[in-house]
């Protein structure tokens, strides 16, 4: 953990009092080489979602192939979307003080980080919950947003893209809230068993060890 980050609220309300619920479609799967291409974000209080912020981001490389088949999204479709830097400094602000929520927070939250990082944005540590590590405390393998919404019957329209993703993600909260707490897991990381921790951890994480559901549990995707 990076001791530029500091903390920026010390006392964290519940969960569900103040979050803000993101999902990203990227060009790849690292923060180091690759970049956000689309932003979703729910902020919530009380329960209750209050304000939204969804965006197109341009890049300059010409999307990758599989990223246009697993997405939908083309290259035309970044023509008009908004800077890197413009779209990151907006989230920063409507993020604030809230929880970060996100359905596999260490990959959404490389890429905010490493977006902080490349335009000398002020240091923070978000608080954060990641709901598939809640299911992973709760639920046997697959445990990707789509299974994950079949399980708890929360409706996702279009996997893959922002704010679907992002909507599910706020359902599947509620719904986990619902069935236990998910308070006690606000800043944790858990580890699926057989394939160990993530390569990147956020500020503030700490990793706690899963649950072994069986022998042959199938690896996470978000």
């Amino acid at each position: 953990m990076s001791n530029d980050f500091l903390p920026l609220f010390p006392n964290i309300t519940p969960v569900l009092e103040n979050v803000t619920v993101l999902d990203f479609e990227t060009t790849g799967l690292s923060a180091g080489k690759g970049r956000v291409i689309e932003i979703a974000a729910l902020r919530g209080a009380n329960g209750k979602v209050v304000s939204q912020f969804q965006t197109m981001v341009r890049v300059e490389a010409p999307l990758p192939r599989k990223i246009t088949e697993i997405t939908g999204i083309r290259d035309e479709d970044l023509v008009h979307g908004m800077a890197e830097q413009a779209a990151f400094a907006i989230l920063r602000e409507f993020i604030g003080n809230s929880v970060v929520v996100a359905h596999n927070a260490s990959y959404d939250l490389s890429f905010l980080y490493a977006a902080y990082r490349r335009y000398k944005m002020p240091a923070i540590q978000h608080p954060f919950l990641d709901t598939l590590s809640v299911c992973r405390m709760r639920r046997p393998s697959p445990r990707s947003l789509a299974d994950m919404c079949r399980v708890y019957n929360v409706p996702l329209p279009r996997w893959h893209r922002a704010l679907p993703d992002t909507t599910a993600t706020w359902h599947l909260l509620h719904r986990l809230h619902e069935e236990a707490s998910v308070d006690p897991l606000l800043n944790k990381i858990v580890i699926n068993p057989k394939y160990g921790s993530a390569r990147w951890l956020p500020p503030l994480a700490e990793l706690v060890p899963g649950p072994s559901f069986s022998k042959s549990d199938p690896k996470d995707v978000g």
